[in-house]
């Protein structure tokens, strides 16, 4: 029996944001891409933290709250964000979607970001075992 993979069902194309872009600009970007969000990466593509929606949605409050000026996704974003390999077993990392109640992880090799896998993949994932079986 083939072992799913993450790699059989991430996604390859994605968009990420830049530590140094205003909160603004990557509201818009996890907006636009219909991620619930956004790998924050370096300019060789290394993994430095994650912008999830509650995030935004937390800095965005506070921000408009006091009135603070222009927020960064440096001082937003979660530095020792979560990660999965690409060759990890797709039911492994379902089960720590579940339990850490994540809706997307990005895919990592040796530091570099190749993917992100949302609980969509893994429910294509499950469809598509399903109709296999029949």
């Amino acid at each position: 029996m083939h072992t799913m993979r993450v790699r059989d069902f991430m996604a390859n194309r994605y968009a990420t944001v830049k530590p140094e872009h205003s909160l603004a600009a990557a509201v818009r970007v996890i907006l636009e891409y219909h991620q619930s969000a956004a790998p924050v990466v370096d300019d060789q593509q290394q993994l430095i933290g994650l912008l999830s929606e509650a995030d935004c949605m937390r800095a965005t409050l506070v921000e408009g709250y006091f009135n603070e000026g222009v927020a960064l996704v440096k001082d937003q974003m979660t530095i020792d964000a979560e990660f999965v390999s690409a060759d990890d077993e797709l039911a492994s990392v379902s089960e720590v979607f579940l339990k850490n109640n994540r809706r997307m992880m990005p895919v990592v090799d040796a530091g570099v970001l190749v993917g992100i896998l949302s609980r969509k993949d893994i429910l294509n994932a499950l469809v598509q075992k399903l109709d296999n079986q029949n």
